[in-house]
């Protein structure tokens, strides 16, 4: 396999050093930059597949600067930015302004590495697809009746390309796996019924086996850009991440043991004597105390609708204190986990979300790479839509009824079905059919889904296609 170059740009020598020699040590060819200038004039003779850099360079170019500039030269390279400052807004701009990833310092060296890796991996993928169009321009030109015998095996293969970016997909989040490949089924069978219903306002819309094609393929990449968004937040289940949650708990066991040992010491000093027993109750006594705590933590840390006595009931979590090792006082829960066990619905918060809902802007830009001709030339636009509302109030672009393509209104009603009906979502349970179809009118009424897609869905029963994998 073909070694691709890597760039680490950083003012700060010894970490670049560092950074450069367990890259060169797990076999990657990389050289080190100790300036944003630097790296574009090294950037200028050679291509480097991934640039790490740092966001903030002081006396020069910054991260952000340099991101411009690297895609000037040579739009190929990917960049992925590095900070210890970093901020949701930060990392917005990043990925808006064509960064690939975002890591913040200090991070482990398998984190690193895991952002190399699924880089390189999309690097590879798009440098493959680039020679894949270009190897089949030249064929076209040179040998137009052979490509036309051909055509049928290069269907096929265009076919395993979109099952293996499937495949990408679901290898980031396990969780819906089998999802884009249902929401195709019940798009394409909503499209197919769409061309059997001869009167409302789909009586004139025909869709022909090619735009069938492309509205299968749109489906099954609806959520490619998926692939740019941080896994933790992409598979979080819960409120809390595990490592967090852990802390707080192993923080509430250090609290009861301080008191008990402070109640022992007031005995002591009392001249009282305090025997195993009496520490054990006492001990007991607070670990109550803190099993409620544990219950209240745990509660709260789901992703359902939290109940209001639960609401109220948080304020208890506010002032717990235990004692850093280093002799001062300090929080529990810190700032960000109250906030966090606070979301009043569902495990992410509003930044998190709108890192997930950045996946529809990656999707379109990835399939707005690949040169779609004729009859395939709207499958970027397609999948595009397909979280927008006739309302204005869906994502990204807000758009309104007559902005949103036909296609895309087909496929919102069997992305929210099959997000309804699927059992395999972490951070929800499974809805029942009868009451899918319920939430969808409701979808209907409140002026985002669109009624007369509906009405096919439900009179065609398309919802009944992917029912015997739900069932097995």
């Amino acid at each position: 396999m073909e070694k691709h170059r890597i760039l680490i740009v950083d003012d700060e020598a010894d970490f670049r050093n560092l950074l450069v020699e367990a890259l060169d040590g797990m076999g990657y060819p990389v050289e080190g930059a100790e300036s944003a200038e630097v790296a574009v004039e090294m950037v200028k003779e050679r291509h480097y597949a991934i640039l790490f850099t740092d966001l903030n360079m002081p006396g020069g170019l910054s991260g952000l600067e340099l991101l411009k500039e690297i895609q000037a030269i040579d739009p190929k390279t990917f960049c992925i930015l590095m900070t210890g400052y970093a901020t949701t807004e930060a990392a917005i701009i990043a990925l808006k302004r064509g960064a690939y990833d975002f890591i913040q310092k200090p991070f482990k060296l398998a984190e690193l590495e895991g952002s190399l890796t699924r880089a390189l991996s999309h690097y590879r993928s798009l440098r493959e697809n680039e020679a894949y169009q270009s190897r089949l321009e030249e064929m076209v030109m040179e040998r137009t009746q052979e490509i036309l015998g051909l055509k049928e095996d290069i269907e096929k293969l265009f076919d395993g390309f979109v099952q293996a970016s499937v495949l990408a997909i679901e290898a980031r989040d396990p969780s819906t796996s089998g999802h884009s490949s249902r929401v195709a089924e019940l798009t394409v069978g909503l499209a197919e019924a769409v061309n059997r219903t001869p009167n409302g306002a789909y009586g004139t819309i025909h869709f022909t086996d090619q735009q069938i094609k492309e509205v299968r393929y749109a489906s099954l990449l609806h959520d490619f850009g998926k692939v740019g968004v941080r896994e933790q937040v992409l598979v979080k289940a819960r409120k809390l991440q595990p490592e967090r949650l852990e802390r707080i708990l192993q923080r509430l066991y250090q609290r009861d043991m301080e008191i008990a040992m402070m109640a022992m010491e007031q005995a002591w000093v009392k001249d009282e004597r305090l025997s195993g027993a009496g520490f054990r109750k006492l001990l007991e006594q607070r670990r109550a105390e803190s099993r409620r705590l544990v219950d209240l933590i745990t509660r709260c840390n789901e992703p359902q609708v939290l109940p209001q006595e639960v609401v109220e009931a948080m304020d208890d979590l506010e002032g717990l204190e235990y004692t850093h090792w280093e002799g001062a006082s300090q929080r529990i829960l810190e700032t960000e986990d109250i906030s966090a066990l606070r979301i009043p619905k569902g495990s992410l918060s509003t930044a998190e979300r709108d890192e997930v809902n950045s996946h529809v802007t990656h999707t379109f830009r990835f399939l707005s790479q690949i040169p779609w001709t004729g009859s395939l030339a709207g499958l970027p636009e397609i999948a595009y839509a397909h979280h927008e509302r006739l309302n204005g109030k869906g994502y990204p672009r807000g758009l309104t009824s007559e902005q949103i393509p036909p296609q895309s209104k087909l496929m919102a009603i069997a992305d929210v079905y099959d997000a309804l009906v699927a059992a395999d979502r972490p951070y929800k349970v499974a809805v029942t059919v009868p009451r899918s179809l319920e939430i969808l009118e409701n979808e209907v009424q409140s002026g985002l889904l669109d009624g007369e897609v509906l009405r096919i869905f439900v009179e065609a029963k398309i919802y009944e296609l992917t029912i015997p994998r739900f069932r097995s």
